[in-house]
């Protein structure tokens, strides 16, 4: 059997589609073996994202498997509909031909049919495996308990929120929802994980590092598209440094009641470009050029002859931070203190 062009596998009833998988594996015979290490749920209410979703859960199969339930959901849709789709997707494991195999089903929900989205994945999980729940579309009032009580890992990306403010809000509540229980996963802050630990480098200098509390000036500079991911770069330095933000004269007070400045600005390029932090006499910069794989340090304080540091940046392709987050075990300890520091910052921001 041959996908249709255009669809995310083979489409079959929704009461059969245990019946159908399992003709796809006695199709296989003795040279495909599925295999499968959590539950990953893709929930998306753009159009046009199965056949991208499709392809990066083809390339994440290649080292994690899984079971996952893609569902594009049309709660505004005129008429209600359901319709469902089924896939494999394989790779080789070995030099004898054999092939491991991740499954994917797809869902699309049209009208008061997205409102069974529970039931769905409900129905459809494979055994008492991890959840992971990934939300392309923003977080919407009323929260189900039900289902988010299930989910272990929520995957969420604020790069993509209008009103990241409230978002994070809701993402507090369905935390509160599940006790505490549910990890919170952001996209944008797992990209901020080679810029955290190229700052972190700097100060394994000990002259650099005799100048973190005489910091005066932090500027950051980014895109426009990248603005919550600046914040939460500039709340991780707040909140590991034990400061407080004082809005909105744009200053955050150490404990000893001396002030830092800020600034974020708009640069070139499609992230954040440059982070610089300074004081009296020494100036600390990181920049990363457009498409260069490269962080670029340079350092002048008085303890250190001015040079420059060369390191990787690492990738920051979706797939590539999605696989971050289905790899890891544990939770995110500085990530709600990073909200935190900047909460009033995020009140008066809109995202486009």
């Amino acid at each position: 059997m041959e996908t249709p062009v255009n669809e995310p596998g083979l489409p079959v009833e929704i009461g059969r589609i245990d019946r159908e998988l399992n003709r796809l594996w006695e199709a296989g015979g003795d040279t495909k073996a599925r295999a499968s290490l959590l539950n990953l749920v893709i929930y998306t209410e753009n159009p046009g994202s199965l056949a991208e979703n499709t392809d990066l859960l083809s390339r994440i199969a290649t080292q994690h498997a899984f079971r996952a339930i893609l569902i594009l959901a049309d709660p505004k849709a005129r008429t209600s509909e359901a319709r469902a789709w089924i896939n494999t997707h394989c790779h080789l494991a070995g030099k004898d031909g054999h092939q491991i195999c991740s499954e994917q089903i797809t869902f699309r929900l049209d009208g008061e049919t997205a409102t069974a989205l529970p039931n769905i994945v409900f129905s459809h999980l494979d055994s008492d495996l991890p959840l992971c729940f990934w939300s392309q579309a923003e977080f919407h009032e009323p929260l189900d308990s039900q289902l988010w009580a299930w989910v272990d890992r929520l995957i969420f990306d604020s790069a993509t929120w209008q009103h990241p403010a409230a978002q994070f809000a809701l993402s507090r509540k369905i935390l509160s929802l599940t006790k505490g229980k549910t990890i919170l996963c952001d996209l944008n802050w797992t990209r901020l994980h080679h810029w955290r630990v190229a700052l972190a480098n700097i100060f394994d200098h000990a002259a650099a590092l005799a100048c973190l509390p005489e910091i005066a000036h932090i500027r950051i500079g980014r895109a426009d598209t990248e603005r919550v991911k600046a914040l939460l770069l500039l709340g991780w330095l707040s909140a590991q440094l034990g400061w407080s933000l004082r809005s909105p004269d744009h200053h955050l007070v150490k404990k000893n009641g001396h002030r830092v400045a800020w600034e974020i600005f708009d640069a070139p390029g499609s992230g954040i470009s440059l982070v610089e932090l300074s004081g009296e006499n020494f100036r600390f910069s990181i920049e990363r050029p457009e498409k260069d794989g490269f962080f670029h340090i340079r350092m002048q304080s008085p303890g250190i002859p001015e040079h420059a540091i060369t390191i990787g940046a690492g990738p920051d392709r979706v797939g590539t931070t999605l696989l971050a987050e289905l790899s890891r075990g544990g939770r995110h300890p500085l990530y709600a203190p990073a909200i935190e520091a900047i909460r009033p910052l995020l009140e008066s921001l809109q995202c486009p």
